[in-house]
């Protein structure tokens, strides 16, 4: 079973070595020892929350501020847990608790298809899957922070990663307007709070914002669509 899953998921796998180990170079910065790392990269599931803690304690913004921002990224993970649970319905509650537990984004798309196919994927598999990648995350980053602290390699070339990253998966959403919309709001909210001196929640203030007026923006104009229809 794990050679199955292996095979099936050794591109993603590959993936977090490339994304884990600037993420580990940057906590090391952050005065991390390589055990801490491996710890938080094995117990916290969201890559790019990782990244934004770091970016944000290097950057001296308070404590309070960093876990509303990093709250506000993860949140989704509540909805990856609602959607994926009633394709576990034999599953038992602890089986179901250990999958939601540990879910990461690929893992969730991957076990999530593989449910909806009808294959031959049940609790356990994607138990063992999320475990995979868990631990290839974790070894990934725990690497990344050692050779941060032999080799000096510049924050921000390593920061850049994760914006690289959420710069591709913009451009590879589906253009809408509601996309769009949130988009160019966030960006604008942003701007406004760094030029009104609040840059402590810059980003919270921007997640809330962009998804805010992109709900408005859909329910104006679907509902302006559904009145032209009738």
């Amino acid at each position: 079973m794990v050679l199955k899953i292996v095979r099936t998921v050794w591109p993603v796998m590959l993936t977090y070595v490339a994304i884990g180990a600037p993420c580990g170079m940057i906590m090391g910065q952050t005065g991390m020892e390589p055990w801490m790392v491996f710890a938080l990269s094995s117990t916290f599931v969201t890559g790019s929350g990782q990244f934004m803690i770091c970016n944000l304690w290097l950057a001296g913004v308070p404590a309070a501020s960093i876990v509303a921002s990093v709250a506000a990224i993860s949140s989704r993970f509540a909805l990856y847990s609602a959607s994926i649970a009633p394709h576990l319905t034999g599953a038992s509650k602890r089986q179901t608790l250990a999958v939601a537990a540990t879910l990461t984004e690929e893992a969730y798309g991957i076990s999530l298809a593989k449910l909806v196919e009808g294959e031959d994927w049940g609790p356990r598999e994607s138990f063992v899957l999320n475990v995979i990648l868990i631990a290839t995350w974790g070894v990934s980053c725990t690497m990344g922070a050692i050779v941060g602290a032999v080799v000096d390699i510049p924050t921000a070339i390593a920061a850049f990663i994760c914006t690289s990253l959420f710069i591709f998966l913009l451009f590879s959403q589906r253009l809408s307007r509601g996309n769009v919309v949130a988009a160019v709001s966030g960006a604008v909210s942003v701007a406004v709070c760094k030029f009104l001196g609040l840059v402590n929640i810059a980003v919270p203030a921007s997640v809330v914002v962009g998804i805010t007026i992109a709900l408005a923006c859909d329910a104006v104009f679907d509902g302006r669509g559904a009145r032209d229809a009738r």
